[in-house]
């Protein structure tokens, strides 16, 4: 009897210790992504932060559990374009591929793998020929395949992983041309954003994109949002 209830003690205790275990690695998760999203707001880019921050995610990246692996490996990818470490960041996003064929990972994959080849690599940054209508084409695909990928999220009702999305999509055209070349785009971008803060109810972000879409490209769509979110308050 006693050998039974050390037993049953043994198997409750383990079976603690695994949960306990798995939790601890989700919370760890969930709280490096809370700060990638907290950083991805914060201007200038303080790349520092980033960096200390990829500690966390590579840790997490050997996990035996999958889902926190591949989130782990695909948070490291993005974090790599922030800093404009294209091949880092394809190495990182090829790994979470070999685990798990997600559209998102595949998208993000197509996307990176469309900036090499646009792209001159000179340490790590993006230098593009603004002549060359091959790379235009290419900066257009990058946008087009990154909108898709968001588009996913969207309908997802996954809000703050499209309103990530958008940020680093943002932060990769701005790095690869002028603003003053791309305000069409950006006031797309930001109408995008001003729509995704507004369905989580966080109606002053809304509003914040809102304008910067309107003072970038003052269209009869983006001034139609501007007045329908204005409401809300």
């Amino acid at each position: 009897m006693k050998s039974l209830k050390c037993n049953i003690i043994m198997l409750i205790i383990s079976t603690l210790l695994i949960v306990s275990c798995k939790n601890k690695n989700i919370i760890n998760l969930e709280s490096a992504i809370d700060e990638f999203e907290y950083l991805k707001k914060q201007t200038p880019t303080k790349f520092d932060e980033f960096e200390y921050l990829k500690t966390k995610f590579e840790n997490l990246s050997y996990s035996k559990k999958h889902k926190i692996q591949i989130s782990a490996l695909f948070y490291l990818s993005e974090i790599s374009l922030i800093q404009n470490k294209l091949n880092e960041s394809y190495d990182f996003i090829c790994q979470a591929y070999d685990v798990n064929h997600a559209d998102s990972i595949y998208l993000q994959k197509q996307k990176i793998e469309l900036l090499l080849q646009s792209a001159t690599i000179i340490n790590d940054t993006l230098d593009i020929n603004e002549s060359n209508p091959q790379e235009k084409k290419m900066l257009n695909n990058i946008i087009e395949i990154s909108r898709k990928e968001i588009d996913i999220l969207y309908e997802n009702k996954n809000y703050d992983g499209a309103i990530t999305q958008t940020n680093v999509l943002i932060s990769i055209i701005k790095n690869l041309k002028p603003e003053s070349e791309i305000q069409i785009e950006l006031s797309q971008l930001y109408q995008d954003l001003a729509i995704f803060y507004s369905q989580k109810n966080n109606v002053i972000e809304a509003k914040k994109f809102i304008d910067k879409a309107v003072e970038l490209n003052p269209n009869s769509k983006n001034i139609e949002i501007q007045k329908l979110i204005y409401k809300k308050t």
